[in-house]
This record gives structure tokens, sequence and C-alpha cells, in this order.
């Protein structure tokens, strides 16, 4: 079992034990290491109740996206997903759709522009694109527009923060979770929203991302943000304790990191919690 670091509120873990496995399809890695890297395609028969194509429009571009519904009657908490660097399609977070329709989310993935079922060439317009696969991913029917979470990860969390404004008059978030977050103190405040950072001890600037952007956001709206390091991990969150990750090996999903996925999961249930005894 991995052990990890976790500061600033979040208190028992729990740990996941299902095993990712599936065909393979070539595509980016969360590494952004090329397009040689193996990307396993997600189980999710017996997970998802529904699986549904969402097409949506981002200038003169017509984007694809998935909405994955959890079992049971909605209307569904939904996780919007915003991606890391590269040419990444929505299988790159196929594990992590997994895990969040097991732990009874709705999770909208999308395909960057060029990639997929995506039309467009990769290689611009990426902030536009998905503050566009949010606005399409909200207005979906079965969603609780009151329990909308945003799960951002690396240059995905500069995309939030410099549009967030845009994407609150839209719908704010309840929550906003920044995994391998690329922000420090003067633009982690421009996100209004409780919030959970989760980033690798490996990063080199971990004091500036982790505790000072931690305690600005806290210093300047008192919503009780949290940190999690994730101990042994690379910059995406899976774990290297036992090795570098072979990118080209379809088994790297297997290792994601628990720890941090487990913190994920444990605050975004403290967030719905609070909702349950709360307004909208």
């Amino acid at each position: 079992m991995p052990h990890c670091r976790l500061q600033s509120g979040l208190i028992a873990i729990v740990l996941f034990s299902a095993l990712l496995a599936g065909c393979t399809r070539v595509g980016q890695s969360p590494s952004g290491s090329g397009n040689a890297d193996a990307l396993p395609t997600p189980r999710l028969d017996g997970i998802a109740a529904e699986r549904r194509e969402v097409r949506f429009t981002s200038g003169d571009v017509e984007l694809a996206g998935e909405l994955d519904l959890p079992p049971g009657a909605g209307p569904h908490p939904l996780v919007f997903i915003i991606h890391h660097s590269g040419p990444v399609p929505r299988d790159s977070y196929g594990y992590l759709a997994e895990i969040l329709l097991r732990a009874g989310y709705a999770v909208f993935r999308f395909d960057k522009r060029g990639t997929g079922a995506s039309g467009g060439v990769y290689g611009c317009c990426e902030s536009d694109d998905a503050l566009a696969a949010y606005r399409a991913a909200v207005a979906q029917p079965d969603i609780d527009r009151c329990q909308v979470f945003i799960v951002a990860q690396s240059i995905g969390t500069q995309h939030l923060a410099t549009r967030f404004e845009e994407y609150a008059q839209t719908q704010a978030p309840r929550g906003v979770a920044l995994l391998s977050s690329l922000l420090h103190a003067s633009d982690v405040v421009r996100i209004r929203a409780p919030m959970i950072v989760i980033v690798a001890d490996s990063e080199p600037e971990l004091n500036a991302i982790g505790p000072e952007a931690v305690a600005a956001h806290n210093a300047r709206y008192g919503l009780d943000s949290t940190l999690y390091v994730a101990e042994g991990a690379e910059h995406t969150l899976f774990d290297i304790r036992n090795g570098p990750i072979d990118w080209t090996d379809p088994r790297w999903v297997e290792r994601y990191h628990r720890g941090a996925m487990d913190a994920l999961v444990q605050q975004l249930n403290a967030w719905r919690i609070a909702r349950a005894s709360g307004s909208c």
C-alpha cells in the first residue's frame, strides 16, 4: 500500500483496490512524452449506466466529448476534467473516469481539437476549447448543477485560473481540485471556490505551488482549502516508487497514485455532504 502525506484538513484516506486494464491504442500519455505511448481504453462496462457522446463547438470547430453517468437516478453530481498539456484525447483520463464513476459521480471528458473524434488541428485555442466543453457539460440533462466540480491538471490549472470568472458565470463550481498544479499564490487566488491542491513531492517548486499557494488562497477567501502531497509520485501523479513509468506499456494506467486519487474522492465527498446540508 502506498504511504502518502496528507496536509491541511484532510483526515482518513479510503484506499481503492480496483486494478484498471483494457485494450490499447496509440495516443498521448499523461507524461506528454510522445505519440507512441500506449493509451488504454477505459473499461466502463458495468460501471457507467450511460456513456453519452456530446458534440459542441468552439469557434468554428466541432469538438467531441463524453458524459459518463453512474448508476442510479439522477440528477448526478458532475466532475468536469480540464486536461494536461499535449494532444490529449478523452481516454487519457479513462482511469479517472473509472474511479469517479465508482464513487457516484458523472464525469465529462473531451477530445482536444485534432485528437479523437474532435475536428480542427491541434495546437491552438486550448483555453477556449476547455471553456466551451464546460458549457456543454453543465447544460446536459441528468446533472445536478448545484454539485458541479472542476478537476484541472497541470496546464489545465492555468487555463482555469485565467478564465475562472467565465467558468463561474456559466456555473459556479461547488469545489475545484488542482492536480499537478502550476499555480503560485498570485494566480491561485483568481479561483474563488473551495479548493484542494494535489501535487507530487518531486515538484521542484513544491513550496510555492503547495503550502504557499494554499495559504494565500485561505488568507484571501477563508474557504478551508487543503493540500495533499503525494509521496513518490511524478508530475502527473503516477507512482514511481517502484521505478519510472514506461508510457509504452498500457499497464501504466494501473500505477496511478492511490493516495492522491483517494484524497481527491474524499474531498469531493466532503463537499457533497456540505452541499446536502446547505443551499445551492
